[in-house]
């Protein structure tokens, strides 16, 4: 087993009502051991340098892709493909200064499988492959761990429509939900199986949170990167 000295980067992704949420805030209980990160925020000042600097290494990448009729990145899906480029080397450079391990709620697998599945056409063609394969690699050399968590669709959709937490498919119907549902899997599965080519030894833990309580699924985790609750 991996040391939790080794294993410092950790994602936590899931569909919507899996318990990501849930599971992040309770890992907020060990804050000497672990330090609950999210991506450089487009509207702080203080990140204006990274979204200038890596904003202009991902233009220089794009600009020559054929767009074929397709539209281009909107503000916020070019904020969050620049996040996707140049977080990797915030995260080195904060792990060089500690030894808490780093949970990213929100981060590369959730970012990639969105801009896959809703972004623009053109990122999604064979022109754009180079760019993809870079970013897993970007990301394979500094993700050590995805914590997965998923149920049966049926606690999935009772959690979306009885939470306060609006959602896009909150009041949709059934079938509408469960494709919605479907989709976001295949994203997930697609982009942890991408990152897993390039790096075998990526641990990818997985968690059926309508069977295991959020209590287990911790300790688990902590267990993994030999840590103790």
């Amino acid at each position: 087993m991996r040391t939790g000295k080794e294993m410092r980067v950790i994602e936590i992704i899931g569909p919507a009502g899996a318990g990501k949420t849930t599971l992040y805030k309770a890992l907020e209980k060990f804050p000497g051991q672990i330090r609950l990160s999210n991506f450089p925020n487009v509207r702080k000042i203080a990140d204006a340098p990274f979204f200038i600097f890596y904003g202009l290494i991902l233009a220089v990448k794009i600009i020559f892709l054929p767009r074929q009729g397709s539209r281009e990145l909107t503000r916020r899906e070019f904020a969050w493909m620049t996040i996707m480029m140049g977080w990797p080397d915030l995260l080195k450079h904060e792990l060089a200064k500690g030894n808490q391990i780093i949970v990213l709620d929100q981060g590369p697998v959730y970012l990639m499988a969105e801009m896959r599945d809703f972004g623009p056409e053109y990122l999604k063609g064979k022109a754009a492959k180079r760019i993809w394969q870079d970013l897993y690699s970007r990301w394979a050399s500094i993700l050590d761990m995805i914590v997965w968590l998923d149920a049966e669709n049926s606690d999935l959709l009772k959690r979306i429509r009885t939470r306060d937490q609006e959602h896009v498919v909150k009041n949709s119907s059934e079938s509408t939900m469960v494709d919605f549902l479907e989709r976001y899997r295949k994203d997930y599965q697609f982009t942890v199986s991408s990152l897993c080519q390039e790096k075998p030894e990526l641990r990818v833990l997985k968690f059926d949170t309508g069977k295991q309580r959020t209590h287990d699924i911790v300790d688990s985790m902590l267990s993994e990167i030999n840590l103790s609750s």
